[in-house]
């Protein structure tokens, strides 16, 4: 893109699902600890941003380990909006004179044992809508064993560019059953750093036949349904992750709409920035986000 373009311009047809993911980052500072992804839930009070919970504390949210090599702690995020200029939205996640106090909202019954959290953003309401968040309704569908998902995110950073990258995996385990007794079931995917946080999508195209309150339907459009997020790998050598289900998401997110945040930031402390859009590059990603992120 030339200096002289106003508009952000996309070559050709595009999901509406890779607009609802959103590129994150976790910083100490000025420095630079992680990427992760990011989406929001469109609520009755405005847009929700929904994250894993490991993704603004920088630890393990099972053993507690601090996950960056050299120990560091993120004290902000910024959430990056795309479009003719990028958006950025800046948390605080930090307050220094009550460091024990959170700037996003936990599960209401499970606390920390859930790696999901929740930020009520009433103030993104301009700039979340329909199109690029998430709808809680239509609960229309039941998933079984091996059955397709789609982890929608952003591995290693802004590799896509603008748009996410999509992980195509499976249910690996029975999706009614919670896996060590949390509402989690595993999925069979190839991810990889940066996808933590990711919403996961059932995606079916037109003309596709699914069953619903046991009789078959050909889908007549293209179709999307809301699953659950991710939140990464059992272990570094497998494909097994962890999906938080739906239904968690929603109480997690009905919780932070009745009660706010846990400590109410000053909405001052968050705030916005803009800067022009940059084209994706592959050298700068080879050179620069692989290098300066483990």
């Amino acid at each position: 893109m030339t200096d002289t373009q106003d508009e952000l311009t996309v070559a050709g047809y595009y999901d509406s699902l890779s607009g609802v993911s959103q590129y994150i980052r976790m910083y100490f500072g000025q420095t630079l600890l992680a990427h992760g992804t990011c989406f929001f839930v469109m609520s009755e009070d405005g847009p929700v941003l929904v994250t894993n919970r490991h993704n603004f504390t920088g630890r393990n949210n099972i053993t507690g380990e601090v996950l960056h090599k050299k120990g560091g702690i993120p004290d902000h995020a910024v959430v990056t909006m795309h479009g003719p200029h990028e958006v950025h939205y800046h948390i605080d996640l930090m307050d220094q004179a009550n460091p024990e106090a959170t700037a996003w909202t936990e599960h209401p019954t499970l606390g920390t044992q859930a790696d999901i959290v929740a930020l009520p953003v009433k103030e993104m309401t301009n700039i979340v809508g329909e199109i690029n968040s998430v709808s809680l309704e239509n609960d229309w569908h039941r998933w079984d064993i091996g059955s397709e998902l789609h982890v929608i995110g952003y591995p290693y950073g802004q590799i896509g560019g603008p748009f996410p990258i999509w992980s195509k995996g499976f249910i690996a385990s029975e999706p009614d059953v919670d896996v060590s007794g949390l509402p989690v079931f595993l999925i069979d995917c190839r991810s990889r750093p940066g996808q933590s946080g990711s919403p996961v999508f059932a995606h079916f195209r037109a003309g596709t036949v699914i069953e619903y309150k046991g009789q078959d339907w050909q889908a007549k459009r293209s179709m999307n349904y809301f699953v659950g997020v991710y939140s990464g790998r059992l272990r570094s050598d497998s494909d097994l992750g962890l999906v938080w289900k739906r239904s968690c998401v929603e109480e997690l997110v009905n919780h932070a709409v009745a009660h706010g945040t846990q400590h109410r930031m000053d909405l001052r402390r968050h705030k916005f920035s803009a800067t022009r859009y940059r084209e994706f590059s592959l050298y700068r990603y080879i050179h620069n986000d692989i290098d300066e992120v483990d």
